[in-house]
């Protein structure tokens, strides 16, 4: 590993712990304590990670640890996304004895971060992870948001989008950029969906992270306009590694919301989702954001998995057009 300074908070005799940028001869040493609990370089576990971030193109560079007495006792990996965003992993604590230094690799790893490249950091946790989220906090991360994991069968309630003669639907193109910003930022007014990241990131940086999440088909990305007046947006990714379509973001502007436009959005989601081979349409949606939930509910949408999202800014500015997002 390169040669740091002892950790700020860590350099004490309750806490002598050094954290350091890890060298590629200790990666796997590193992602088998990240990937496993334990620093077996050996472990299979790391082989089928580096082949699946092969596959993603994934960035597995970024690796911090703390080191106790020659040997790694936490360490945290960061993984850069398209649209300046990245994802931070971290090794599981067995107990509370380690998690000062698990709050220093985070601490260290986010503020080696350039701005220019990400302005938010990122981290899902399971509900249970407690001592970690306790660590993430002491290392800057604020609480976001309780996600929870949603899915449906394509055969339940489907129909293709029928509209008022008004309403203009639009698919992805490059010049319609412009329709869909403005689209989606007129249905983050009053939003219910991840408050917590609003002003964080402009506009084109948000559409960006969108493209990158799955597999990007610009027919499946819909905005709707009445005339000039922004009404809704709708973003389906299908899923690289399973038979579904993500709804990557579904919105619609304050004065649409209520009519039912929403319902029509989801079930042509689901009845066009099976001309991509999907089974099923999956999605991830804010807790609080209760008319949505009400909505998926309603569908057949059904529950599988809970997290919590905990977000540290790298770099945080007011945008002319920023908004937050949650699929980035």
């Amino acid at each position: 590993m390169t040669a740091t300074s002892p950790s700020r908070r860590g350099s004490n005799s309750a806490d002598p712990c050094r954290v350091e940028r890890v060298r590629r001869t200790d990666r796997r040493r590193v992602l088998g304590l990240i990937l496993t609990g334990y620093p077996d370089e050996q472990d299979p576990a790391i082989d089928q990670f580096l082949s699946f971030a092969a596959t993603q193109n994934l960035d597995v560079s970024q690796l911090w640890a703390a080191e106790r007495g020659g040997h790694p006792v936490a360490a945290v990996m960061v993984v850069p996304n398209v649209g300046r965003t990245a994802m931070l992993f971290m090794s599981p604590l067995r107990d509370g004895a380690t998690r000062p230094a698990l709050r220093e690799a985070s601490r260290r790893a986010c503020e080696a971060q350039s701005p220019h490249k990400v302005q938010i950091v990122q981290a899902l946790l399971e509900p249970s992870q407690h001592m970690e989220r306790e660590a993430l906090a002491g290392a800057g991360f604020q609480d976001l948001a309780e996600l929870l994991y949603l899915r449906c069968d394509v055969n339940k309630r489907a129909a293709p989008l029928q509209l008022d003669d008004s309403l203009t639907v639009r698919r992805w193109s490059d010049r319609d950029r412009r329709v869909f910003a403005d689209t989606t930022l007129s249905s983050y007014e009053g939003t219910l969906d991840c408050p917590g990241l609003m002003g964080l990131r402009a506009i084109n940086d948000i559409l960006d992270g969108h493209m990158a999440t799955g597999c990007f088909v610009p027919d499946l990305w819909l905005a709707v306009t009445c005339g000039d007046e922004p009404v809704g947006v709708m973003l389906l990714n299908p899923a690289p590694q399973r038979p579904a379509v993500e709804l990557v973001y579904l919105g619609l502007s304050p004065a649409w919301r209520g009519r039912g436009l929403g319902r029509k959005l989801i079930q042509h989601g689901l009845w066009v989702a099976p001309q991509y081979k999907a089974r099923e349409i999956i999605l991830a949606v804010d807790k609080i954001n209760t008319p949505a939930l009400a909505l998926y509910r309603s569908v057949g949408f059904k529950q599988t998995a809970r997290k919590s999202a905990m977000i540290h800014p790298v770099f945080s500015t007011n945008y002319p057009e920023s908004c937050p997002d949650t699929g980035g």
